[in-house]
Order: structure tokens, then sequence, then C-alpha cells
């Protein structure tokens, strides 16, 4: 998902990227519950911006999460006040845009040598810093490959006059997301990394 451009967000340290990441989502938790607390979603949207990115691919990730933030705030309005509602929508669609930013503007060697030297200190407790960081890689690369089957299995449907039920994709995706993994498994066992 990386997307290079050259801006001091693609530059800066990814350690100061990931902290920034982690500090700003458990600060967003203090916000009040308010309508003006919904603002703080102009933070990564600035950061789009800042990173010179351009405005489809900002508006790629936005398009990409509207189905999940409609199903909640559909379920937040049924269990609590608006405001309350609209505060953790925006709280949720902050971290969820932060996160993307961080992927587009950060490679991943660069994120897998960052978490290898944050899990250092937790050698002599049994942990392995190079496959944790292996771990998170993977998990990254996942997201998006899942993307793409959501995109073809949601193509091939269309292609074949598939009536496109709400969830007439998830049974395909599953599927195709669990041979991924198999596939992958399989690939790290033959490389010595199960």
């Amino acid at each position: 998902m990386y997307y290079p451009t050259w801006s001091f967000i693609h530059r800066a340290p990814t350690g100061v990227k990931l902290a920034l990441l982690a500090i700003g989502s458990a600060a967003l938790f203090f916000l009040p519950d308010s309508y003006w607390s919904t603002l703080v979603v102009a933070v990564p949207l600035l950061g789009y911006l800042l990173a010179r990115l351009p405005l489809r691919i900002m508006a790629t990730d936005v398009a990409r999460m509207a189905f999940l933030l409609v199903f909640l705030l559909i379920t937040q309005l049924i269990f609590n006040e608006p405001e309350v509602a609209a505060t953790v929508i925006a709280r949720l669609t902050t971290i969820i845009l932060g996160a993307q930013l961080f992927t587009r503007t950060t490679k991943i060697k660069h994120l897998v040598a960052s978490i290898e030297k944050l899990m250092t200190p937790l050698k002599p407790l049994g942990a392995n810093p190079h496959k944790i960081a292996l771990a998170v890689a993977l998990m990254l690369s996942a997201l998006g490959q899942i993307m793409g089957f959501i995109r073809q299995v949601r193509d091939a449907q269309r292609a074949r006059g598939v009536k496109l039920a709400p969830w007439a994709w998830v049974v395909p995706v599953l599927v195709l997301s669990l041979k991924h993994a198999d596939d992958m498994a399989d690939a790290l066992v033959v490389r010595g990394l199960d």
C-alpha cells in the first residue's frame, strides 16, 4: 500500500511515525463526547495532503471503510445518544485513516526493522523479534490481499450476472483467504520460518 512521494512524512523515521500513531490513537479516547470532537478526523486528512498523496488515494481509502462506518453508525445510534455515536465514529475513522496514512508513507522493510528493534528487549523472555516483525508485515500485506480478493469476487459475480446481495461475497472471500493463508504457511515452512 506504500505510495512513494518525496514528503517529510515519508522521510520521517518509522519509529516516530509508529509512536505518533499509537499515542494519537490512545489520546482519542480522552476526547469528550461532543459533535466538536468529530473535527479530529481532519488530522489524518491533513496528513494525506502533507504527504502529497493524490486525492484519489485519500478518496479510495475513505470509500473502502464507508460500509463499515455506516454499519457502526447505525449500531451506535441504536445504543447511544447521537453525540456519543458521532464521537465514536470520529475516533474510529481517525484511527483507521491514521493507520492507512502510516502504511501509505512507510516501506514495509522499514516497519519490519522498527518492530524488530522494538521487540529486542523481549528476547530474554523467549520472544523472537524477527518472527514478530515478520508476523506484523504478513498481517499488513494480508489486509491488502483480502481487499484484492473482495474486488476479484465482486467482479466475477458481476461478470456472471449474479445478483449482488450485500453478503454474497463473504464465503468466496473467506475460502480465498484461507487458501492464501495455507499457501503462505507452506512457503514459510519451506523457508524454515515455521
